[in-house]
């Protein structure tokens, strides 16, 4: 199979982030307080879910402990760092303007919307996100069966489409235009396809600890995403009933793990 059709196979994967914003955008309805806390609080369920066992379980089964902690630590603290810096040498706007104004108008609703701050830095999040699912999606090309990596595919798109809504609602609930909406996730889309042609043309054959180092940064990292910016958009939403949501979203990603593997 040809470099380029690894590189469209992780793009389709990650086009969900593109299916996400024209949902939200045609059914407006999911820009209120009670569906964008809902949808965060399930995708945030979904990412712990991929971090878990798609990124840190694999990682410890190549490279064992001491490499995956450290990953995850150089991960964790890599965009932790990155999010201080983009802070510090920002444009200085009150981060919860948006919200402010949006109460301003009506003063009943509490706006669950990503701030400025927040949408800069899930925007970060999801490139982080869609590197090592496009990476693997690669190596699977290369290595199994069409079928596999079709399964694979599949698995993708549909464990980060309630992320990508979620993150979709926030981001217009917050004042953002779809097409700035769309330019950002498009980008993201870009940076998987170079990522799953990444995999299938240079990491194949490399070593696993390698490997296992990119997928447990990248489980570092997710794990702030998770904590400092999904959580807060959840509890707005739908307080108490986060975690709930949550925990189905971990059980959803998790089945698509489980069919993908069987299959």
């Amino acid at each position: 199979m040809p470099v380029g059709e690894a590189a469209l196979f992780a793009a389709i994967a990650q086009s969900a982030l593109l299916v996400g914003a024209l949902l939200v955008w045609r059914f407006p309805q999911l820009q209120r307080p009670a569906y964008v806390g809902t949808l965060m609080a399930f995708g945030a369920g979904a990412v712990i879910s991929a971090v878990s066992t798609d990124l840190v379980g694999v990682a410890y089964d190549e490279a064992g402990a001491g490499p995956t902690a450290m990953g995850i630590a150089v991960g964790g603290l890599g965009y932790y760092a990155i999010i201080r810096f983009l802070e510090s040498a920002g444009t200085r706007e009150r981060p919860s303007k948006p919200v402010e104004d949006a109460v301003e108008v009506d003063h009943t609703v509490e706006v669950a919307a990503a701030t400025p701050t927040e949408a800069r830095n899930l925007f970060i999040g999801m490139i982080i996100d869609g590197v090592p699912e496009s990476v693997a999606i690669g190596l699977t090309l290369h290595l199994a069966t069409l079928g596999v990596s079709a399964a694979l595919v599949g698995s993708v798109f549909i464990a980060g489409l309630p992320e990508a809504i979620g993150v979709a609602a926030a981001l217009l609930a917050g004042g953002y235009a779809l097409g700035r909406i769309l330019v950002r996730f498009s980008i993201v889309v870009a940076i998987g396809a170079v990522a799953g042609a990444f995999g299938y043309q240079v990491l194949v054959g490399a070593d696993p600890r390698i490997i296992a180092l990119i997928q447990s940064v990248a489980a570092g990292a997710l794990l702030v995403v998770v904590v400092n910016e999904m959580v807060p958009i959840a509890v707005r939403g739908v307080q108490r009933w986060a975690g709930v949501l949550a925990a189905a979203g971990f059980v959803f990603s998790a089945a698509m793990t489980w069919v993908s593997g069987a299959g």
